[in-house]
């Protein structure tokens, strides 16, 4: 059964002219976590929910949906993680695709990625790796989760004055403690982590 929710903050109905040109996110999956539906609402994003698991690369590509997500822990026994990746990837080579599992082994990720995964996100944390997951695909890019990429740990500074916040922090100081320790203000504590 597929079930359709409308992103569109507006209120358009799916079909609607302003829901045809809304990007569709479709996801195989017992469940939607609501930050999700949240996170994509706030874009304007249209989600479409299959929980019946029947991965069908013609009605992926018919859909029109420019993002997939499929748990593939919860495909049906017997069918074939890798060749349903690669089933897709033929059948409709535009969508980007990330798969969901709880397995986080190296040589589970390498596969699924290596079949056409653009994506991978290991289950635990589940909603804030699907996000990330989603803004790497947009942005062209492979996202596993967990895995920072070269250009994103280039990207990580951190200065002496936040190192010393966080290491004050690790050893389980207070905000007040590290403030009245190194001289600067509470909220100034609170910004470091804040902006890292």
């Amino acid at each position: 059964m597929i079930n359709e929710g409308n992103m569109n903050p507006g209120g358009s109905m799916p079909g609607s002219p302003e829901a045809s040109t809304q990007e569709l996110v479709l996801v195989y999956a017992p469940k939607v976590p609501p930050q999700l539906e949240h996170w994509l609402r706030k874009r304007s994003m249209r989600l479409q929910l299959n929980e019946s698991m029947a991965v069908d690369p013609a009605e992926i590509r018919a859909s029109g949906a420019r993002f997939l997500m499929v748990d593939v822990d919860a495909l049906p026994p017997g069918r074939d993680t890798l060749d349903t990746i690669r089933q897709v990837r033929a059948m409709a080579p535009d969508v980007k695709i990330t798969v969901i599992t709880a397995r986080d082994d190296d040589g589970t990720t390498r596969a699924l990625t290596e079949a056409g995964a653009h994506g991978v996100v290991i289950k635990q944390p589940y909603v804030a790796d699907l996000v990330f997951s989603l803004q790497a695909l947009g942005e062209g890019r492979t996202y596993v989760s967990g895995v920072a990429t070269e250009r994103e740990r280039a990207a990580v500074q951190i200065t002496a004055r936040e190192k010393e916040v966080l290491e004050l922090m690790a050893t389980g100081h207070s905000n007040q403690a590290i403030g009245g320790r190194l001289s600067i203000s509470v909220k100034t504590v609170e910004a470091h982590p804040a902006r890292l």
